[in-house]
């Protein structure tokens, strides 16, 4: 970093066209705009001297880090958030304290490509996705228990919802979920994006949609109306594909399932804590923050 950015300016580049070629910040190029090598090479040894905010969390972050070396550094502040609730940390420290300890102990992570691509909001209120997904999560005597994750997002806000069951999902308890979902939300939206999963629909021939009888009741009393995504459409429902990702990785991959009821529980803190909390990566706002406003539609 310090030679690419005196490499710009001997080109004859300022700070703020340094900063940006870079993706940096302006005061990081500002703190080495003069700074000689000697000077520099004194800033890394203090620098590396100095202890870091993090380095009481030193071992317990490697040892995750080894058993799950694909765990990302906002799972790792996830959990730390989650069992020091004390400690008060900044995602961008835990990305860089984690980047440095992976270097320092060798253990290397493969970065994943994204999927998929945004597309235009629907307005407040409008619109939720729906998906269900699977995950096998390691079980508290040994060995892996299979678990079923209905996940939730309002496309306008990105706020989330999630329930797990640790057997295969009916009907029945789709609708329950949905029923507890609406009452997270505190309303109905408008439109739910869907599969063609059977818990729903039975069959869907030229535009007529048949729902099972179940869902179809359910549908009429809640009063939402069913987009139904075709084949080869993913970006009518990017956004819950990324939500169901996002359990997955995000707060099922390397926790251990104990019960039902705790998994559940951990989740929904998990959504409180994390997934509703932090800015979003596309819209760059809190999802919390714009469902206060969206809530109301």
């Amino acid at each position: 970093m310090f030679v690419e950015i005196h490499q710009l300016k001997e080109a004859g580049f300022n700070k703020s066209q340094v900063a940006r070629r870079l993706n940096l910040n302006r005061k990081t190029v500002s703190k080495y705009w003069n700074v000689e090598p000697d000077q520099f090479g004194r800033l890394v040894e203090q620098s590396s001297m100095r202890p870091r905010k993090l380095d009481r969390y030193e071992s317990i972050i490697v040892a995750w880090l080894k058993e799950n070396p694909d765990m990302s550094a906002a799972q790792v502040e996830d959990w730390i958030k989650e069992r020091y609730r004390d400690t008060a940390i900044k995602e961008r420290t835990v990305r860089s304290y984690v980047a440095y300890l992976r270097k320092k102990h060798n253990i290397p992570k493969v970065a994943e490509a994204r999927q998929y691509q945004a597309v235009e909001d629907p307005p407040m209120g409008h619109q939720m996705q729906l998906d269900l997904g699977e995950v096998k999560a390691r079980a508290a005597g040994g060995g892996k228990k299979k678990l079923y994750a209905v996940g939730a997002v309002l496309s306008h806000s990105r706020y989330k919802y999630a329930e797990w069951s640790d057997r295969p999902l009916t009907t029945s308890d789709l609708v329950s979920i949905l029923a507890n979902c609406f009452e997270f939300y505190g309303g109905v939206p408008r439109e739910i994006v869907i599969d063609q999963d059977k818990l729903m629909v039975v069959s869907e021939n030229y535009g007529d949609i048949v729902f099972t009888k179940q869902f179809e009741q359910f549908r009429r009393r809640m009063g939402f109306r069913v987009y139904l995504c075709r084949a080869g459409d993913p970006p009518s429902k990017g956004r819950i594909e990324a939500v169901v990702k996002y359990l997955k990785h995000g707060f099922a991959a390397h926790r251990t399932f104990k019960d039902l009821e705790s998994w559940n529980q951990r989740c929904f803190d998990w959504l409180g804590r994390t997934a509703n909390c932090k800015p979003h990566g596309t819209t760059k706002e809190v999802p919390a923050e714009v469902f206060a406003l969206e809530k109301q539609y």
